[in-house]
């Protein structure tokens, strides 16, 4: 059996390839939208947010042989616990990593955590773009103060009333489900009159060099929170490579 642990689109990618090799796994998920969409993908979906002990005990319990590590790249504690976990039951652990191609444009400022980017920020004037997601739009809205921020946002009940109690307004909020072409990041930045764009690194997939771009196009700068560096066991970057872990544990 595998643990196959999402949170991306190639987790989904993956539990596809694993449902066509008639492999045996289960796909966690930890939102009410990322159940949603992996049970269009996998016949056993489990929603929860382990701790190590809850996970040790799901490893032992249903005799997983092998943990495929596909969560956000921004996800530290979920990739962290999964780790300890396996190393402390035995089972293989394989991070899944997204391709890191961040443009070097003249436009792009990096930043390695988000109170940098708060310490940049609140030295310059100017509207914010943000879309690093929800769970921490309340934060930078707290500290750069909340008229001048606009956060683009997955287009869920949960995120809505989050933002709503956190003191956002309808027109300071983007709730729109990607991928976003270039084009319409322009729309979307220059509609909300941004002077800055913030963003994670989330690889190309997550639709980095689009946003990159956009706000080239405008002549705006783009703040790059860099990805966290975590040491993995082992690491695949394509699912022919994933492959030759989940042939060795079968």
């Amino acid at each position: 059996m595998i643990l196959l642990i999402g949170g991306t689109s190639e987790s989904l990618e993956i539990a596809d390839a694993l449902t066509s090799d008639h492999q045996a796994f289960v796909l966690s998920v930890t939102t009410d939208y990322g159940h949603t969409l992996a049970t269009a993908h996998a016949e056993h979906v489990l929603q929860t947010k382990f701790t190590e002990t809850t996970l040790i005990d799901f490893l032992q319990m249903r005799h997983i042989k092998l943990v495929i590590d596909a969560s956000h790249p921004f996800a530290q504690i979920v990739s962290k616990t999964a780790m300890t976990a396996c190393q402390t039951v035995g089972t293989t652990y394989v991070r899944f990593e997204r391709q890191n191609e961040v443009l070097n444009e003249p436009n792009v400022i990096h930043f390695q955590t988000q109170s940098e980017v708060t310490d940049y920020l609140l030295q310059h004037e100017g509207k914010v773009y943000l879309s690093t997601g929800s769970k921490t739009a309340v934060e930078y809205g707290s500290v750069l103060g909340l008229d001048c921020v606009h956060v683009r946002v997955l287009p869920t009940a949960t995120v809505l009333t989050k933002l709503s109690e956190g003191g956002y307004k309808p027109n300071q909020i983007d709730a729109i489900e990607g991928p976003f072409s270039r084009k319409l990041n322009v729309e979307l930045f220059s509609k909300a009159q941004a002077a800055f764009v913030v963003t994670k690194d989330s690889g190309e997939r997550g639709g980095i060099n689009e946003k990159i771009f956009a706000a080239q196009d405008l002549d705006i700068p783009c703040l790059v929170i860099d990805r966290p560096q975590l040491h993995y066991p082992n690491v695949a970057k394509t699912l022919a490579g994933l492959n030759e872990f989940i042939e060795k544990v079968n």
